[in-house]
């Protein structure tokens, strides 16, 4: 799994960079583990996901690695990884910085939700899209999810994503709300860096004013957690 950060004065940059940024156990680990890291070790007050991928952000869970871990029968191990990954979606809502996804590529299912869990998401409008295609996978959400997908889109385009599956552009995102700016590949990380050093805020005031915000959401994805914990979803 390539993750690294970098400290960019008070901005601190992840860059996901293994194959399509696919979410696995070891993927959510690094990700848990370098958001403490940067907190505890840095000065840093915004924080910057972006893709080393040329045309990739994330391309949500790893279909193969859950369904090679079910047809062995590993279903602690992928209770492990739902786990871990509500507790990723946890962690961001309630972190200490405020937090930019700079979406250079493709966002698709549960890279998607994940992107939603960050403050701002920017995107790339020459290429990539976003999409949240459970519809056609015959899969549902849990209502944690839900809560955090209304909480972010515009109804009419929740519902639409939902319900058939659509791509959008992110010219189309940023027409919709779905993300604050679209901007070509060349210009996408400048622009998202100028945004992230301007924001400029103290990590404690950021901190309980989300606390305040996401607070409800964060417990309804704890609760699922420990359901997953206790068996009672089962896998």
């Amino acid at each position: 799994m390539s993750i690294d950060w970098k400290l960019d004065d008070r901005v601190a940059v992840i860059t996901m960079d293994e194959d399509a940024n696919k979410f696995n156990t070891n993927m959510v680990k690094s990700m848990l583990e370098m958001l403490d890291a940067i907190e505890k070790e840095s000065m840093a007050q915004t924080l910057v996901v972006k893709s080393g991928h040329s045309h990739i952000w994330a391309y949500g869970f790893d279909i193969d690695w859950l369904l090679d871990n079910l047809a062995k029968g590993n279903n602690k191990e992928v209770r492990e990884f739902l786990y871990l990954d509500l507790m990723l979606r946890k962690r961001l809502l309630t972190y200490p910085l405020l937090t930019i996804a700079a979406l250079n590529g493709h966002c698709f299912g549960g890279g998607a939700i994940f992107s939603c869990c960050f403050d701002f998401r920017f995107m790339r409008s020459d290429r990539g899209y976003f999409c949240i295609p459970l519809v056609d996978r015959k899969l549902d959400i849990l209502p944690s999810t839900h809560e955090l997908l209304i909480n972010v889109l515009p109804g009419y385009i929740y519902r639409d994503l939902m319900l058939t599956g659509r791509r959008l552009t992110g010219t189309e995102c940023a027409a919709n709300h779905v993300v604050t700016a679209a901007y070509k590949n060349e210009e996408l990380l400048n622009k998202v860096m100028a945004y992230a050093r301007g924001l400029n805020k103290e990590r404690g005031i950021v901190e309980e004013i989300k606390k305040s915000m996401n607070g409800a959401i964060a417990r309804l994805m704890q609760q699922a957690a420990d359901n997953l914990l206790d068996g009672k979803i089962q896998v």
